[in-house]
């Protein structure tokens, strides 16, 4: 081969590093593009995920749901089978119960239940909390329900949880709830009466009753003369019963004189009362019109509900 066909060749195969090299630059280059566009999906795919389940579990929830009932036979279930069982029916409809015991027993599972059977049933929750935080009440009627927390906050989104905020200003903290009506005071009784009253209101007209959970009257109790808390419990139930709410008040048991429950229970329709005594727990329905037992009946916990032990018709006194 001649010199200058070398030449050539040389510049031939030169040209043609030159041309790959260009077409590997610019292949890495898109190379690039397209990793940053496919960590971009995932980080949208990641983020789209709990809406996802947000929205299978609420078609869960929604295919397991009663229609809204006109209900015949004024009872409402508290969400706990043997509960129901226990009152022949489940709660009044309207009623104002009292939840009475100590800390940690099972009265705070009956509110949870409650507050998420009434998700079930499509009926919308009226939440007036003084001593708790609301996405602890969000976790609980979460687990109530086995569904992740922001299934929560989406009923909330859609108004059929409402949350009177009482508690973030009591400890100089924002509210965790971006639509909890948030009240400065625990002494401006006016507004809280007025606040759960204007959310009543804006329930009814679209649905025939609805729920209320008072998370609790303990907080209440030390803050006022008796006189003025009785004449609000009195104002607030009566609202209330008046308007169509099934209602449960909790109220911690051994934080206060027992006259004060004992005032307490008279202006309500009646009292769950949750007790411990060595070890076992029992519960025990006073007042309302009906109950299969009076008597103290044995609490077996099950995780996020509870089971009672035997009763029957034949120990009503």
């Amino acid at each position: 081969m001649e010199s200058s066909e070398i030449a050539t060749k040389i510049n031939e195969l030169q040209q043609l590093k030159d041309s790959l090299e260009k077409t590997i630059k610019a292949a890495e280059e898109k190379k690039r593009e397209i990793e940053i566009m496919l960590q971009g999906l995932i980080k949208v795919e990641s983020a789209q995920i709990p809406q996802v389940r947000i929205e299978e579990a609420k078609k869960i929830i929604a295919s397991s749901r009663e229609p809204v009932p006109h209900r015949t036979n004024r009872k409402l279930s508290t969400g706990v089978t043997k509960i129901d069982e226990l009152l022949l029916g489940g709660l009044p409809l309207p009623s104002n119960i009292v939840l009475f015991g100590a800390p940690f027993t099972s009265k705070d599972l009956l509110a949870s239940n409650f507050m998420a059977n009434s998700l079930k049933e499509n009926i919308p929750v009226v939440i007036l909390t003084a001593d708790k935080d609301i996405n602890q009440i969000k976790y609980e009627i979460s687990r109530s329900l086995n569904v992740d927390p922001d299934v929560v906050e989406g009923f909330e989104d859609e108004g059929m949880i409402r949350f009177v905020d009482v508690y973030s200003k009591s400890i100089q903290s924002q509210s965790t709830s971006k639509k909890a009506v948030v009240i400065d005071s625990i002494t401006n009784l006016s507004l809280i009466l007025k606040s759960v009253e204007i959310i009543e209101q804006d329930i009814l007209k679209s649905y025939p009753y609805y729920r209320l959970v008072f998370i609790s009257l303990t907080a209440f109790v030390p803050q006022f003369d008796e006189k003025v808390f009785m004449k609000f419990t009195q104002q607030f139930t009566q609202k209330r019963k008046a308007n169509n709410c099934s209602a449960l008040y909790m109220l911690e048991d051994g934080l206060f004189d027992q006259k004060v429950f004992e005032t307490i229970s008279y202006i309500m329709d009646g009292t769950i009362e949750f007790k411990i005594v060595n070890s076992k727990q029992y519960v025990k329905v006073v007042g309302l019109s009906n109950a299969r037992t009076r008597e103290w009946v044995e609490v077996y916990n099950r995780g996020e509900t509870f089971d009672l032990g035997s009763f029957s018709l034949e120990r009503v006194r």
